[in-house]
């Protein structure tokens, strides 16, 4: 994490650029003053200032832009931002993440150009060239397949139109969303279902005394800086306790009061120990249980089933840790939280974990309290059926997803849930209810289920990306539209949780400086689709973004109800506002609000949890009930991890990230500046295996091979890597020729892996069983 001296990328934070510090900062960011030689004539070079937000992994934290004669030279945080600070009159800042953006916006790696592919080729085109073409081949693909195979794969726009554009126009029901299909479903949905909704992973913690980082490394890893800087305020001013759950000593756990090595995939059964205990000694909130909640003899028996003497064999924390923890829990509550994210989600056990850690919160009632899980509101910024004028026909709004439809998908729970699994669409794409794809800000192919994937992406009959950079799916495409970076447009940010507990907020920017290249901002590139959708189709609806000149002003119809302007947002102090403000236990006032322990009141959920085998209250459900068992010949337990260097493959190809990454490792003397193995010593001794050595990891699906890292840090039996990396373009019949989908080396760790996931929501299951040899090789 960057800090108010010099930051691990080699920036130092906040002054407003002079000329020298200028091209000091530009060259510790790549030398990226000249485009195409490195150079510039800095004695008569224009400085000016530009805001952005970024979009690395979608969560906003303000940008401070310095630019040089066109070109991004700096770039530090926004003082007092909600995503990049502590709060009001605190310093603001970035991660190596946000501070790629500088790398990425003048990669001479980049897509520079769109192209369409011709005879198996994929050729450079002009732009007109490319959306006619674009809009030909969508119309030809309605009329041969129907709109509604076509699948919607966009993730993190930062314009809002896409599903106007594949949902409403061209009529496709369905959609692939990163946040609940392959980042944490389970949380997500237990949450919604619950009655806490996504905030179920994010606490108020500025007040709180006592913080609980279940699978989650908050201050390496986080959503917004915000995070890691409230619990050290929590820390530092209120004398918070913090505790981390993990079964890696991570940066939170070494700052940690208590760390508990949990047993991978045991979580559920640790939740329920802590429950026992907080029941048993009578430390729960009577009075929000009795009148708040639902189901809570049926969560009281499941606790009793689980005795922190009997979760200690589980799990392999202490009965006297688990007693600890929970009794610390419950009277710091409610100014306690839990702060959980994917780290307990992406197991095939991972419905019950997530069931059974939210209802902790329920048990102790600290809901929507200072200090305790908060109920985190959006601001009303108005939809797009409310800016816009014209009326249109939503062509998706009677179609049924195929999962829904077709009995060939009968066998999967998650059909009640979520209407479609990213595991399940190769099946999809084999029995034609999926032929054509539009990826955009993501690539799936990393995203689980990797071999089946490609072949999948293979056979559709029409496939469209639209991204920064080549990799897996815009080297097979049909049509390569090539987009701008968040620094290149015009951008709105939107949130719920932040450093302001009681206000909800805005940020945004006005491009800081003109797309690169050949490139587009994604509002141009679908309002040009749409345009020329208009003209081929025939039908007017195509046209309702011609009422908004601009992106501008489409942000600006949008901030209207908040009072600002993008333009407000673009030449303040900052580029956050404050618009409106909004008080704790509103739920107290809500006739409709109820906690639910037990879900046995939601039918597509007890329809799911039926066919899933498991019920609907919370309960133990041990590893290997779902995914994968360890076995003598895949002994070891394998899942992937998240760093502050990298974010889901986007910035992996960054060669400074890399190179910083390889140093945290204690391996930058090394040739290999890619992805790791981490293992623990002793696992690698029995496998004659040093630091540094080259490996080969296999499971019953698939291998690959990267450079071990050997760290006391990972538990025996239990090894790592870091998520997103690896080429997905091995050569095929859609192959273009252009070379390595990206500079990154090691394996795409989703090359292990087929159709594990948790059944309700299709989470993909990340825990593999592998085993680890050398490879013999440097």
């Amino acid at each position: 994490m960057s800090n108010s001296t010099q930051s691990e990328s080699g920036l130092t934070r906040r002054t407003l650029l002079k000329a020298g510090g200028a091209v000091a900062g530009a060259a510790a960011l790549g030398g990226c003053l000249g485009e195409e030689d490195g150079t510039t004539d800095v004695g008569s070079a224009e400085f000016s200032t530009a805001f952005s937000n970024c979009w690395m992994c979608s969560h906003n934290c303000g940008q401070e832009v310095t630019v040089m004669d066109g070109r991004v030279v700096n770039i530090t945080g926004v003082d007092g931002h909600p995503r990049g600070s502590a709060g009001p009159d605190t310093e603001g800042t970035l991660c190596p993440k946000g501070l790629a953006q500088q790398d990425k916006t003048h990669d001479p790696k980049r897509i520079k150009e769109p192209h369409i592919r011709r005879n198996g080729t994929l050729e450079k085109v002009s732009w007109d060239e490319a959306l006619q073409y674009t809009a030909e081949r969508l119309v030809q693909f309605d009329e041969e397949n129907g709109a509604e195979t076509f699948l919607d794969a966009t993730s993190w726009a930062e314009t809002s139109i896409f599903r106007t554009i594949w949902k409403d126009l061209y009529g496709s029901p369905e959609r692939i969303s990163r946040g609940i299909h392959v980042c944490a479903g389970p949380t997500f949905v237990a949450g919604g279902m619950m009655g806490t909704g996504t905030n179920n992973r994010i606490p108020d913690y500025q007040n709180s005394d006592y913080i609980i980082a279940w699978g989650r490394n908050i201050l390496n890893s986080f959503g917004g800086q915000f995070e890691a800087k409230g619990v050290l305020e929590a820390i530092e001013n209120r004398g918070a306790t913090l505790v981390t759950i993990d079964p890696n000593y991570t940066d939170t756990a070494e700052k940690s009061d208590h760390w508990l090595p949990v047993k991978p995939r045991t979580d559920g059964a640790l939740a329920l120990a802590m429950a026992n205990v907080i029941i048993e000694e009578e430390l729960y909130d009577e009075d929000f249980v009795e009148n708040f909640t639902h189901g809570f003899e049926a969560y009281r028996e499941a606790a009793a089933d689980m005795p922190p003497a009997e979760a200690a064999e589980i799990t392999g924390i202490s009965a006297d840790s688990i007693r600890e923890i929970a009794r610390g829990f419950a009277k710091a509550a409610p100014r306690a939280g839990i702060s959980v994210w994917t780290g307990t989600a992406q197991a095939g056990n991972s419905w019950k974990a997530s069931q059974n850690i939210t209802a902790l919160n329920g048990l102790v009632g600290n809901i929507d309290r200072p200090g305790g899980l908060r109920l985190w509101e959006y601001p009303s910024t108005a939809s797009f059926g409310q800016v816009c004028e014209q009326d249109y026909t939503n062509r998706a709004e009677f179609k049924t997803p195929a999962i829904n439809k077709y009995e060939e998908y009968e066998k999967y729970p998650l059909r009640h849930i979520t209407g479609i699994g990213h595991n399940v669409v190769p099946e999809m794409v084999e029995n034609g209810h999926i032929n054509g794809i539009v990826c955009h800000h993501d690539d799936p192919l990393k995203d689980g289920n990797t071999k089946a994937w490609i072949e999948a992406v293979e056979a559709m009959d029409l496939v469209l990306s639209i991204d920064a950079y080549w990799n897996g799916v815009s080297r097979r495409a049909d049509i390569v539209l090539p987009e701008s970076t968040s620094l290149e447009k015009d951008t709105l940010g939107t949130g719920n949780w932040s450093a302001y507990p009681r206000h909800k907020w805005v940020t945004g920017g006005k491009a800081a400086v003109d797309p690169r290249w050949n490139t587009r901002p994604d509002w141009d590139i679908l309002t040009g689709i749409a345009e020329k959708m208009a003209t081929e189709t025939g039908n007017d609806d195509w046209r309702i973004f011609e009422q908004w000149d601009s992106h501008e002003e489409f942000i600006n119809a949008k901030l209207g109800t908040c009072g600002t302007t993008l333009e407000d947002l673009s030449t303040g102090e900052n580029n956050y506002c404050l618009v409106e403000e909004y008080d704790y236990e509103k739920w107290k006032d809500d006739d409709h609000f109820t906690f639910r322990f037990d879900l046995d009141q939601i039918g597509s959920f007890a329809q799911a949890a039926e066919e899933a085998g498991m019920g609907t209250a919370p309960e133990w459900v041990p590893p290997g009930t779902y995914g994968d068992e360890m076995s003598d010949e895949y002994p070891l337990e394998f899942t992937d991890t998240r760093s502050v260097f990298f974010s889901h493959g986007s910035n992996q190809p960054h060669e400074r990230l890399q190179d910083h990454y390889a140093k945290r490792n204690g391996l930058n003397d090394e040739n290999y500046h890619g992805n790791y193995l981490h293992m623990n010593p002793k696992d690698a001794e029995k496998r004659g295996i040093e630091n540094g050595d080259m490996v080969s990891i296999e499971s019953a699906d698939g291998d690959g091979t990267l450079m071990a890292h050997l760290t006391e840090r990972v538990q025996p039996g239990f090894v790592t890597s870091e998520y997103g990396f690896g080429s997905t373009s091995s050569i095929t019949s859609r192959e273009s020729g252009r070379g390595s989908d990206d500079a990154a080396d090691g394996m795409n760790t989703m090359m292990l892996h087929t159709d594990q996931m948790d059944p309700i929501t299709g989470q993909p299951d990340r825990h593999i069983a592998v085993d680890v040899t050398p490879t013999g090789g440097d």
